[in-house]
């Protein structure tokens, strides 16, 4: 019988690493967060988010007198490469969160060092986790569909109230990491990439900001240049066709995720993560029937429960992969963020440029 080991862990970023990653991993038997580092200073925020009262305002100060055995980067992307690679340094292992790096230059940088620490390095894809995606999946490997021919997958991020009524800080600044092509377009990516088993050969991208500058009650102007929406047009290795959308700035929305998989045996239609619907030729439309997922404990807060039914699993899949040291088949590790970042880049050139872009 394996005895469970409980892994002490440190966190880096007081945002969502405070807000979901802590309460959760101190949900989880197998995990134990010590020390949380805020990179902004928000100590009592993060405080009170994370329920941890060891906060360090120097993350560096944290790996050197904190005794952990995983890290977690949840800052924003542009100090992802340094984290990452003097976390290996210290001989920990790391769970990231996406995107994994600003380019795939970056990647290569920290591949490279978890290959030499030997350690472990994982991107924080949760999403693979629920139910309906964990079905789209088994489906698609199943031929249930056939030949899969093309996929459309729309995301409607209602937005706009706070996209015009605050600050975006880093997330509006491109050069900084920021943007939802990065924010939710990564977990968009990576998701195609998994459930088909093949990677992005060839894209026209379109990355546009509808929103870009925002005025506070004092004359404050917020300039933007990152992408608040973007279009794909595209194919896969698998020959597949690909259409990707998203859209920040609505105010309303029938349905926030809408997946569309065409095969020439069948359809299936996936609705915000949550409903799955499946044709057979050219049959009605029927309920697919999903695993119940996970309910959150009642004592957890509002963040927390909404995350909980594709977080916890990750858990412990990451849990069971450190005890066992095999990876578990769902976790997203780095050569899957590679992949996504490499798609990122070429969706970045093809705007940029207004041309064609062909991934190696």
């Amino acid at each position: 019988m394996i005895r469970v080991t409980n892994y002490r862990v440190g966190i880096i970023g007081t945002g969502f690493g405070a807000r979901v990653h802590a309460p959760m991993m101190n949900l989880h038997n197998g995990f134990e967060v010590v020390a949380i580092a805020s990179v902004r200073g928000n100590v009592d925020s993060a405080r009170k988010l994370s329920g941890i009262d060891n906060i360090y305002t120097d993350w560096k100060a944290m790996l050197e007198q904190e005794s952990l055995d995983l890290l977690v980067v949840a800052s924003a992307v542009f100090a992802h490469e340094e984290m990452v690679q003097t976390a290996f340094a210290k001989g920990l292992h790391v769970l990231c969160e996406k995107p994994m790096a600003l380019n795939a230059a970056e990647t290569e940088d920290m591949i490279a060092a978890r290959d030499q620490a030997g350690k472990w390095g994982f991107i924080n894809h949760e999403f693979r986790f629920l139910p309906a995606q964990m079905k789209v999946k088994a489906m698609i490997e199943n031929g249930d569909l056939g030949n899969v021919m093309h996929i459309r997958y729309a995301y409607t991020h209602t937005a706009y109230t706070p996209l015009t009524s605050k600050r975006r800080g880093w997330l509006g600044q491109k050069e900084d990491g920021g943007g939802l092509l990065n924010a939710l377009g990564s977990h968009m990516i990576d998701s195609l990439h998994w459930w088909t088993n093949s990677s992005m050969k060839a894209l026209n991208a379109n990355l546009i900001t509808h929103v870009p500058e925002y005025t506070d009650e004092e004359g404050n102007v917020e300039h933007r240049t990152a992408d608040d929406a973007f279009q794909v047009i595209g194919s896969l290795q698998n020959n597949s066709t690909v259409m990707l959308d998203l859209i920040s700035a609505a105010r309303k929305a029938s349905h926030t995720k809408r997946l569309e998989v065409f095969g020439d045996q069948g359809t299936l239609v996936m609705l915000d993560d949550t409903s799955l619907f499946a044709s057979s030729g050219e049959q009605p439309f029927e309920e697919v029937s999903l695993d119940p997922g996970l309910t959150a404990p009642d004592t957890v807060s509002a963040a927390v429960a909404s995350h909980y039914s594709s977080f916890r699993p990750m858990l412990d899949a990451l849990h069971e992969t450190l005890q066992t040291g095999q990876k578990h088949m769902t976790l997203a590790d780095f050569e899957n963020g590679q992949t996504t970042q490499k798609v990122l880049d070429a969706i970045r050139q093809s705007a940029r440029e207004e041309k064609k872009v062909v991934l190696e």
